[in-house]
């Protein structure tokens, strides 16, 4: 029954921090079900996240879709070439060790969390939505990236659509909520087709738990000032990355 209560509590933490900066679920959600939930099995813990953090993210971004803060035609096309290298990322998971898998997963995070530290050049820069084989491009990598460490892929979306496409910080944030749910729904296609190992009472119940976290979190994120949710991103980001980091690289001293 404890593994039942710390799964629901898991996923409010992670709807929480997904509600509220668009990618912070995704970053959390495998550590919580590695060590609060105790699945030791590593690419289960990523599967299930794939699921639980796509699932939840659809819910979350209904708040910032009432508000137009989701750009359909960007979500769209960035999702296009994920169908592909999220199966590709996925193929690549299976083959290596999850520790290291980990490891490579928080220095990632620990850049992307720097570089969001940073303002852009150009204040009011004018979205590039119109700028398609960029669009796709990071569709694309992230895409591959989100099948590669389990993720929903919104810590490499929210800095990718607000650096790179120019949305504003809230509409990256909502913008990367849709595109979560589809990159996690193409992930868990790809290991059900592979016929690997799900648990899809945990991911019911984790998902159960990041509903709630996911209103909350959004209505957060709808009254916070938009250079204070950058840097909650960028900082609580470069947190999960250290801690990641830390409880994995003994495992090869």
């Amino acid at each position: 029954m404890h593994t039942y209560v710390f799964t629901l509590i898991s996923g409010l933490l992670s709807g929480l921090a997904l509600g509220l900066t668009g990618g912070g679920g995704s970053i959390l959600a495998v550590p919580l079900l590695v060590y609060l939930v105790g699945i030791i099995n590593i690419h289960l813990a990523i599967v299930t996240s794939l699921i639980a953090v796509g699932a939840t993210s659809l819910i979350s971004s209904i708040t910032y879709m009432k508000q137009n803060l989701v750009r359909f035609k960007v979500a769209f096309l960035m999702a296009a070439p994920g169908i592909l290298s999220t199966f590709l990322g996925s193929l690549i998971n299976k083959k290596l060790n999850g520790h290291l898998l980990l490891i490579m997963f928080s220095f990632l995070m620990f850049y992307i969390g720097f570089r969001m530290l940073k303002k852009r050049n150009i204040e009011n820069v004018k979205s590039d939505t119109q700028n398609i084989l960029k669009i796709l491009f990071f569709g694309f990598i992230v895409g591959f990236l989100s099948g590669l460490f389990g993720v929903g892929g919104g810590f490499l979306l929210v800095p990718a659509l607000y650096l790179g496409v120019n949305l504003s910080m809230k509409e990256a944030v909502g913008t990367s909520l849709f595109i979560i749910f589809m990159y996690g729904l193409f992930g868990m296609t790809s290991y059900i087709v592979e016929k690997r190992e799900i648990d899809f009472l945990i991911s019911a119940i984790f998902v159960l738990g990041g509903v709630f976290g996911g209103f909350i979190g959004a209505y957060i994120g709808e009254h916070i000032n938009q250079e204070k949710l950058r840097k909650i991103f960028a900082y609580f980001t470069m947190a999960m990355a250290v801690f990641i980091f830390l409880e994995n690289i003994g495992y090869f001293i």
